[in-house]
C-alpha cells in the first residue's frame, strides 16, 4: 500500500506509474473518468446573447471503481457547486443550476432595467489532478456572477481514496511530524509569491493571519507537481489582493514522505 500512496504523490515516479497502466495487478484499481457537461439557461438567452444568465458545469465521472464510490465523488463534487446556493443542504447539478436561473428571472421581472444592466453566470470546471490507484485528487474551479460589484470566483479541491471513500488527507502520505516542516517551506513560497521579505509583517501589508503568523489552510490538493494550497480572496487578504497559490514540490518534502 505505500508503493501507491508514494507513486500517487511523487512526481518522478508519476509517468513511470502510468507507463505500467496496462500490466495487469491484481490489487490496482483501474481508475478511469470522462467529462461530462451540465448546462442551464434562462428562458431570454438568444445565440450568443449577454443579456441572460447561464449555469455551466464541467465535471468529471468516473468508473472502474466502487459505485457506491463514484457517486459519493459526484456527492462532493454537487456538495461544491451548490456551495451557497442551497441553505447547507447538498443540492444536484440540475437543482442548483435551477436555483441560480430562477433568482435571475426573479431579479429582471422586479427591475426591467437590470435587463441592461448584463447577465448573470456562473461556471464551474472540475478538472483531475490525478486518478490513481490510492488518490482521486480534484480541483474544483468556479467563476460566477449574479449582479453586485464584481464577479466571485473559488478554487476548492476533493481529496478521495478510490478504495475506501475516505477524505484523503495529507497524514495519509506525510510522516507524524511534517507540520512544523511542511508550514516553514508554505510561509517561505508564499512571501515569495506575495513579494514579501522574510522579516516582513504579514499585517502590516494587509495579510490576515492570526497572531500575525503565517498559517497553511485546510484547502489543498495533490498534483503532478506537489501539494498545492490555494488561499482564495478574501481569506486572508481584501479582493483587491486576490488569491494566493502555494504548490510545495514533492522534491522539496521527500524526506516526509511514507
Amino acid at each position: 500500500m505505500k508503493q501507491y500512496l508514494f507513486v500517487a504523490v511523487m512526481a518522478t515516479f508519476f509517468l513511470y506509474a502510468c507507463s505500467r497502466k496496462e500490466e495487469k495487478h491484481e490489487h490496482a484499481l483501474p481508475v478511469a473518468y470522462h467529462i461530462k457537461n451540465f448546462a442551464k439557461y434562462s428562458s431570454n438567452c438568444q445565440g450568443d446573447s449577454l443579456q441572460c444568465a447561464s449555469f455551466e458545469v464541467s465535471y468529471p465521472e468516473f468508473s472502474g471503481i466502487d459505485t457506491a464510490i463514484s457517486l459519493m465523488i459526484k456527492f462532493k463534487i454537487d456538495s461544491a457547486v451548490s456551495a451557497g446556493y442551497s441553505e447547507g443542504l447538498v443540492q444536484t447539478l440540475e437543482q442548483t443550476g435551477n436555483i441560480f436561473i430562477e433568482e435571475y428571472e426573479n431579479f429582471i421581472q422586479a427591475d426591467s432595467e437590470a435587463i441592461g444592466m448584463g447577465g448573470w453566470y456562473h461556471t464551474t470546471d472540475v478538472t483531475v489532478n490525478i486518478a490513481g490507484d490510492s488518490l482521486v485528487s480534484l480541483t474544483v474551479n468556479t467563476d460566477d456572477y449574479s449582479g453586485g460589484a464584481h464577479p466571485n470566483a473559488a478554487v476548492t479541491f476533493i481529496n478521495i481514496n478510490p478504495r475506501t471513500g475516505k477524505t484523503a488527507t495529507l497524514s495519509d502520505f506525510l510522516k507524524p511530524g511534517y507540520q512544523a516542516a511542511l508550514t516553514k517551506l508554505g510561509e517561505a513560497i508564499f512571501r515569495r509569491e506575495r513579494e514579501l521579505a522574510d522579516t516582513a509583517s504579514f499585517k502590516n501589508n494587509f495579510f490576515d493571519f492570526p497572531d500575525d503568523k503565517f498559517k497553511l489552510n485546510q484547502n489543498y490538493g495533490f498534483t503532478k507537481e506537489g501539494i498545492q494550497f490555494f488561499y482564495n480572496s478574501y481569506e486572508v487578504a481584501p479582493y483587491a489582493a486576490g488569491p494566493t497559490d502555494v504548490v510545495i514540490p514533492y522534491s522539496e518534502i521527500k524526506d516526509w514522505l511514507k
